[in-house]
């Protein structure tokens, strides 16, 4: 079957990077470590099921790995070559001994996260309380390979491909009124979640969200799903998406990132401005959020984030860094708390607690979120995989908000 593969090699790394200097069809052609490979169907083992896929999501991190632009720091917890992808919607197409919550032909959405419980062996203290984000074990090889999620691991395959295995532990049926549109939606909806659940504002706080892609709508959604009344404020450089935010997402109002960004956004805060020596940008003094939602992971919206975030307040950092260099200052000075949020797990909800995968697709169920809107660009697996990358790197000319691979058949 064909997949899509990431190879960890150097001599491809270092030509794509200089060839992608010249055009980015470099990262989809000539010699990149991404590429599509011929590779035999993955054979089920027991507790384990093998996934037919129906729709891939190609996620902001899916498409940075393409680009190189991921940081290498996590390296030795993946093994390659792995098959791409972790969102997605696929039906049973078999399972393994011992396997006894799933049968063929039950349509399925995976969390992707391969802790202790997946990999077979005893719990860390982390897994034991529901955190399994926070494994300790993501290198634990005695029964699988390294990898911290599917996608990254070279034993399980992922959602670039036909076909994929999972532990049991990791499925979820998806109720027969869930579309396979908002199906395949699941996994980035649960990071929102997780974000929010995490971090919850109060009602009479303020709330600044960075970026109105993806990432960013579904926190907005999720905070407004789950009762959250605070005053929402969207931020992001393309003004369709920002209008989405609050046409769609419930964010209360989208501020565009241009030349008079920080004093319409200072405004809104009764926040006054300075210009340091030597600092491009400004300092805002007495205002800003009480919580912000950081969903893009670069050097300046990170920027943007600490200068917004007010004395004592919150800044949760979603959005998947590189190796950057920012300013502490503000964060001693303001005494900030930056703190991290990745993937979804076991999740405070009301009075209880439930996987954030369960939550989403309650919500779905129930008719309080539809995100099937969001799917603005459908390719064909694996005929259209170079259209669909050429299309990811370029968003704003192609008027995408989200993109999937379907493997439908024409």
């Amino acid at each position: 079957m064909k997949a899509i593969r990431f190879h960890a090699n150097i001599p491809r790394y270092l030509l794509t990077k200089a060839l992608g200097k010249l055009t980015q069809s470099a990262y989809y052609s000539f010699f990149p470590p991404t590429k599509l490979d011929d590779i035999p169907e993955p054979e089920v083992r027991p507790g384990w099921v093998k996934v037919q896929t129906k729709y891939a999501g190609i996620c902001g991190s899916d498409v940075n790995t393409v680009l190189l632009r991921e940081s290498p720091l996590l390296e030795p917890l993946c093994s390659f070559p792995s098959v791409m992808g972790h969102e997605n919607v696929g039906i049973v197409a078999e399972v393994g001994e011992d396997v006894t919550g799933l049968k063929r032909g039950d349509r399925v959405v995976l969390d992707p996260i391969l802790s202790c419980k997946t990999r077979g062996i005893p719990l860390c203290h982390h897994c034991e309380k529901g955190n399994n984000v926070r494994c300790d074990n993501y290198d634990a090889t005695e029964n699988l390979s390294s990898g911290f999620d599917t996608g990254w691991c070279h034993d399980t395959g992922g959602a670039f491909s036909p076909y994929y295995l999972a532990h049991e532990s990791s499925l979820f049926k998806v109720p027969k009124n869930v579309s396979d549109e908002n199906a395949v939606l699941v996994e980035p909806l649960t990071v929102g979640i997780h974000a929010v659940t995490r971090y919850l504002p109060q009602d009479t706080d303020d709330v600044i969200v960075i970026g109105a892609g993806v990432i960013g709508i579904m926190v907005i959604t999720a905070l407004r799903a789950l009762g959250c009344k605070a005053n929402i404020i969207a931020v992001d450089k393309v003004e369709s998406q920002g209008k989405l935010a609050v046409e769609r997402g419930g964010a209360d109002k989208f501020i565009q990132v241009k030349k008079d960004y920080y004093k319409n956004l200072a405004k809104d805060f009764n926040a006054r401005l300075y210009s340091p020596l030597l600092e491009k940008k400004e300092l805002v003094v007495g205002g800003g959020a009480d919580v912000v939602f950081e969903c893009v992971g670069l050097p300046n919206t990170i920027e943007d984030a600490l200068r917004f975030t007010k004395a004592g307040g919150k800044m949760v950092l979603i959005g998947n860094p590189d190796k950057i260099t920012i300013d502490w200052s503000l964060i001693w000075f303001r005494e900030i708390k930056v703190l991290g949020s990745f993937g979804s797990c076991i999740e405070d909800f009301g009075d209880t607690k439930k996987h954030a995968f369960n939550i989403a697709l309650e919500l779905m169920s129930s008719g309080k979120v539809d995100l099937s809107w969001m799917i603005t660009h459908k390719f064909n697996f694996p005929r259209d995989y170079k259209k669909a990358f050429k299309s990811c790197f370029n968003k704003a000319k192609y008027n995408m908000m989200k993109a999937v691979f379907s493997f439908d058949e024409d």
